[in-house]
């Protein structure tokens, strides 16, 4: 993943859509400009948005390199309620030794940067900044550049200077390295042989703010010895790629097109339970599908489709849900990168889900994989999530976000589970198949109009697990009349007698028999089945009369097959349930659409 992240931010640093390493935007632009010329300061007030040097502070002193919070640069001691700020001298003398510093260093050649500099550093310990017009306006924490008045760098502000931000670097480097002092080592990333740090100065935004990269215990870094060994160990990375991936990941979490909350916890947003996905595509050139050219970031969107929720929050009407409908035509044309230099190889696509962690990041999957394999994967997986709805309106396929909301589950295996079948091509692990069973026992999800969409998506998974990648997947898109499992009967016959009960009575009843016996049907038919059909012959099959070959071709081919199972096992479970959501469905579509109340009947 690092290594992922210290590519995009690279290339982002080349489209300039990254600031350079060391440095960062912050919230507040600079508001202040302090144009250094001989013999004083001229103060003027500016609001320039600009990335400037970041360290990583928090509460402890520490300089930042010729752009400053004004208690740093300019030794300002007042805030914006009229408090005064006691460290302010200490932060004053911080920055000005960090200038004398950079004018030793090797870094800096340019004479002209060198001569302003200086010039710098005797107006700020000659007090100049206490003559000059405005300096009295100025509050501690506002921000503050410096920009010569003449020589070569007239206007330019000093921070910006190419030797100034090496410099910057170098010196975040050493404040970095273990506490015992520089190691250095080859770093994991870009294989340099280098110094490596102990931690990464910039910290990240998932939902507060953490490090990247942290020891949580001391046993992990079993290499070092001594007490506290977390404080004195290398992370195996060298500073430019450590504040690279950060720089990168922030560009990502902080933007809507690369970032989704797959599951919240609606109590507490930085819980563990949450779970964010951030993803991103390589793409090196655009690509043409059809007649669509798609480039980094319409494939990007494209992809994270199966992020997205569009089940209905209210519960009340299914929701269009044309996009995945569409990636799905989509993903069956063929792609072709438009540079004929390139093959599908080249592109990649990358996804993290990460979950808050008591000022930390969990990383609960990291996935990366060629656009080759993602297309056919992506499509499988499409395939497999495609049901008819509880009214047999057609079939559609599912997003993960929506079969995981249908769950009610924060399980992270289920969502490891799901993403792995979707961009990688493995197959949906059983545990997805129990959970939703157990969710349909729930009688709200089988008779509810407000938990519709929770039942088809339910019957989706199941249908995925059961039959992912195999020749089956499109015939139990919907009713298959020609099924002979008995599991898959016996959901269809308990389908027909609730239809039959809901005929005998007009349609007019609030419960159904599927309320009570479904959960004792699914797992022990013979035991329920017969009670059932002796009900329904004596009260409900005579007035539905149409319904009774069905029942008797259905009944006819369990005998066939050994009769009623004593026993249902998970999968067979499974089987009841896509055979009972079919036939209802098929019922409701006919009785809908104004037709005769009659299923097919089919033969073998």
């Amino acid at each position: 993943m690092f290594r992922a992240l210290v590519e995009l931010g690279r290339e982002l640093e080349a489209k300039g859509q990254l600031p350079p390493p060391g440095f960062y935007h912050y919230k507040e632009p600079i508001r202040w400009k302090v144009i250094v010329r001989e013999g004083g300061f001229l103060i003027t007030p500016t609001n320039r948005e600009a990335a400037r040097p970041f360290s990583g502070r928090t509460s402890g002193v520490q300089a930042h390199l010729l752009a400053d919070e004004a208690a740093y640069a300019l030794g300002t001691n007042q805030d914006t309620k009229g408090k005064e700020d006691k460290r302010a001298v200490e932060k004053n003398a911080a920055f000005t030794s960090l200038l004398q510093e950079f004018l030793g260093s090797p870094e800096l050649q340019d004479s002209g940067l060198e001569e302003a500099v200086s010039l710098l550093l005797q107006g700020l310990e000659s007090g100049w900044q206490n003559r000059s017009p405005g300096f009295e306006k100025i509050t501690a924490k506002e921000s503050v550049e410096f920009v010569p008045a003449d020589g070569p760098l007239a206007g330019k502000p000093l921070f910006e200077h190419p030797e100034a931000v090496t410099f910057w670097v170098s010196y975040l480097e050493r404040a970095s390295a273990p506490k015992k002092g520089a190691v250095y080592g080859v770093c994991a990333v870009c294989g340099n042989k280098t110094q490596l740090i102990r931690k990464i100065p910039l910290g990240v935004k998932l939902v507060g703010n953490s490090p990247l990269h942290s020891f949580n215990q001391s046993s992990f870094p079993s290499f070092v010895s001594g007490a506290s060994p977390e404080e004195l160990a290398h992370i195996g990375l060298c500073f430019r790629c450590a504040d690279t991936a950060s720089r990168a990941f922030n560009y990502l979490s902080q933007s809507d097109r690369h970032r989704k909350r797959i599951l919240s916890d609606k109590n507490k947003r930085d819980a563990l339970t949450n779970q964010i996905a951030l993803y991103w595509v390589k793409a090196p050139a655009p690509l043409e599908a059809g007649e669509q050219i798609l480039d980094a970031s319409s494939l990007s969107k494209m992809l994270a489709q199966l992020l997205q929720d569009d089940a209905p929050k209210d519960g009340t009407e299914s929701a269009p849900r044309a996009t995945l409908a569409q990636m799905e035509a989509l993903l069956q044309l063929p792609w072709r990168p438009r540079e004929a230099a390139l093959n599908l190889d080249d592109y990649g696509f990358y996804l993290a889900v990460l979950s808050p962690n008591v000022g930390r990041i969990a990383l609960r999957e990291w996935i990366d994989s060629s656009l080759e394999n993602l297309k056919s994967s992506m499509a499988r997986f499409l395939k497999s999530t495609r049901i008819v709805s509880p009214w047999d309106d057609g079939p559609r396929p599912h997003s993960i976000a929506e079969l995981l909301r249908a769950l009610n589950s924060h399980n992270p295996n289920h969502l490891r589970g799901l993403l792995r079948s979707a961009y990688l091509g493995h197959p949906p692990p059983p545990g997805l198949r129990q959970a939703a069973i157990a969710a349909l026992r729930n009688a709200r999800v089988l008779s509810e109009a407000k938990e519709s969409w929770r039942y088809q998506a339910l019957v989706a998974l199941i249908k995925l697990v059961m039959f992912y990648g195999s020749e089956e997947v499109e015939n139990m898109e919907k009713l298959d009349p020609q099924r002979r499992s008995p599991a898959y009967l016996s959901g269809r016959l308990l389908a027909v007698l609730e239809e039959a009960q809901k005929r005998a009575q007009g349609f007019k009843i609030n419960r159904t028999l599927v309320e009570k016996f479904y959960g004792s049907a699914s797992t022990a038919p013979a035991a329920t089945f017969g009670m059932l059909i002796r009900t329904a012959a004596v009260s409900h099959l005579q007035k539905a009369g149409s319904l009774n070959p069905l029942v008797e071709e259905i009944v006819s081919a369990l005998d066939d097959s050994g009769g009623f199972p004593k026993t249902l096992t998970l999968e067979e479970q499974a089987e009841f349930a896509l055979g009972f959501y079919h036939q209802r469905a098929d019922f409701r579509a006919k009785n809908k659409d104004g037709k005769e109340a009659e299923a097919e009947v089919g033969h073998e």
